[in-house]
C-alpha cells in the first residue's frame, strides 16, 4: 500500500523535472539563436575602408559577403574614348528627376542625399526609381586615364532588384549653386541633416544628356554585378574652394579602376 501511495508523488516529481528540463533546453536554444543572430549582424556589418588593411584590394577577402569584389565585371573602369563603341541605334534614356526633401546622411563612407518618391529614370524602356545620390572625391571612373575632382552617383532601383546608376562628373570652374546651398550643412561626421525644405535634383545634372554606358557593379561592398552604368558626358562645375572642402570631407573615397575584361563601353 505504501508503494502505491508513492506512485502519484513520483509522477508529480517527474512532471516538474521534465518541465524544468524543457524550459532549460528552450532557454539554451533561444540564447543560441540570439548569439547566431548577433554573429550574423556582425558579419553583415564587416568594416571596410578606402585605406589600410580593409582597403579596396582586400575587400573580397574580409568577408564572404564581399566575394563579388573580385569578379570579372567590376566598377569603376577607365573610359577610353579610342575604344568606345558608337551605336547606330542609340540607347533610350529619360531622366525624370524633380524635387526631393532635404535628407542628408554621412554614413562614414560618403555624403548621401536620400530621395523622396516620384523621381525615376527610364533606360531602354525599363524604369528605375531613384533612391539616393552620393558623392565621391576624386572621381571613381577615369576618362582617358584621368580622374576628375568629383563624381556624383544617382542610384536607381528597378522592381526586379537590378540597378541603374547615373554618374555626373564635376570639374573646377564656376561656383556650384547646389553646393553653395548645402556645403556648410553637410554632416562632417557620421550623422544626418534634415530640414523641411525641398530642392530640385536637376540642379546637379548637366543640361545635355549624351552618355557612356556599360554593365558593371556597385563600387563599394558587396560589389554586386547588377548595375547598368550611365555616365553623362557633359560635366558640371564647382569652384576650387568648394571642391577642396568636399575632398577634405570625403577623404578620397574612390575605388581604383577595375579591369574592363570582356565588356564594351558604348556611347551616343
Amino acid at each position: 500500500m505504501k508503494n502505491l501511495k508513492l506512485i502519484p508523488i513520483l509522477a508529480i516529481f517527474a512532471f516538474f523535472f521534465s518541465c524544468k528540463t524543457t524550459k532549460q533546453t528552450t532557454t539554451v536554444q533561444k540564447e543560441h539563436a540570439t548569439t547566431s543572430q548577433t554573429e550574423a549582424k556582425k558579419e553583415h556589418k564587416v568594416h571596410w575602408t578606402y585605406t589600410g588593411e580593409t582597403s579596396p584590394k582586400y575587400w573580397s577577402n574580409i568577408s564572404s559577403e564581399y566575394k563579388d569584389c573580385d569578379g570579372s565585371a567590376q566598377s569603376p573602369i577607365d573610359i577610353n574614348d579610342a575604344k568606345v563603341v558608337y551605336l547606330k541605334k542609340p540607347n533610350s534614356l529619360n531622366i525624370q528627376y524633380h524635387t526631393t526633401k532635404t535628407n542628408i546622411v554621412n554614413n562614414g563612407h560618403t555624403i548621401q542625399f536620400n530621395s523622396t518618391a516620384g523621381n525615376q529614370v527610364s533606360f531602354n524602356n525599363k524604369t528605375y526609381q531613384l533612391k539616393q545620390f552620393h558623392l565621391h572625391s576624386l572621381s571613381e571612373h577615369t576618362i582617358n586615364g584621368k580622374h576628375l575632382p568629383l563624381e556624383v552617383h544617382f542610384v536607381n532601383k528597378a522592381n526586379d532588384g537590378t540597378y541603374a546608376v547615373v554618374a555626373v562628373f564635376f570639374k573646377e570652374g564656376k561656383e556650384s549653386p547646389f553646393f553653395k546651398k548645402f556645403l556648410e550643412k553637410l554632416p562632417t561626421e557620421e550623422g544626418k541633416y534634415t530640414e523641411e525644405s525641398t530642392f530640385n535634383i536637376q540642379e546637379v545634372l548637366p543640361e545635355t544628356k549624351q552618355f557612356y554606358h556599360y554593365n558593371g557593379s556597385f563600387t563599394t561592398p558587396p560589389c554586386t554585378e547588377i548595375v547598368t552604368w550611365i555616365l553623362l558626358n557633359d560635366t558640371k562645375t564647382a569652384s576650387k574652394e568648394q571642391l577642396e572642402k568636399l575632398n577634405h570631407l570625403l577623404h578620397n573615397n574612390y575605388r581604383p579602376v577595375q579591369e574592363i575584361n570582356y565588356r564594351n563601353v558604348d556611347k551616343q
